[in-house]
């Protein structure tokens, strides 16, 4: 009698058409939860991938906070007999935090000391080693002259 009644629900339910529709959504439901859940996980990864990426990017990219950068400067001079374009750009490590707002304060006199030591840096065209090093010696020098116990060190941060 068991047998008849769950034969019976089952036509009854086939012909109302809803018993097709329940068990395919149960399965559809199932594989769409199962989509889902692999969509997010893979979303998940991806974010975590794109966080620690951006992480490195901006280690990179970190100026501390007693670096203060100057230029660029662009530099054009005819070198024999020929025109050529320079940019440069200049980074000044101050001993803290505010001598580097004493020096930003100042920056109009810093390119005052800097910009004449570019163009005296591609005077004979584009620098070697040695000519970028003495370059560095010497604005350090002279800031160090201008501004005392300020400065910690210079930077080249491109030459183009």
């Amino acid at each position: 009698m068991p047998r008849f009644l769950t034969i019976l629900a089952l036509g009854l339910l086939l012909a109302a058409g809803h018993a097709g529709n329940a068990l395919a959504a149960s399965a559809g439901d199932k594989a769409n939860a199962k989509v889902e859940e692999e969509r997010k996980q893979k979303d998940k990864a991806q974010r975590k991938k794109d966080k620690e990426f951006n992480r490195d990017i901006s280690y990179r990219h970190v100026v501390g906070p007693e670096v203060l950068p100057l230029g660029p400067f662009t530099v054009s001079l005819y070198v024999g007999g020929q025109l050529t374009e320079h940019r440069v750009k200049v980074a000044l490590q101050a001993v803290d935090v505010t001598k580097k707002t004493e020096l930003e304060n100042a920056k109009t006199q810093l390119y005052g000391i800097v910009y004449p030591l570019c163009l005296r840096l591609f005077e004979k065209g584009r620098p070697s080693a040695s000519d970028l090093l003495l370059f560095k010696a010497d604005v350090e020098k002279q800031v160090s002259t201008r501004f005392k116990d300020s400065l910690k060190g210079v930077f080249i941060e491109s030459v183009l």
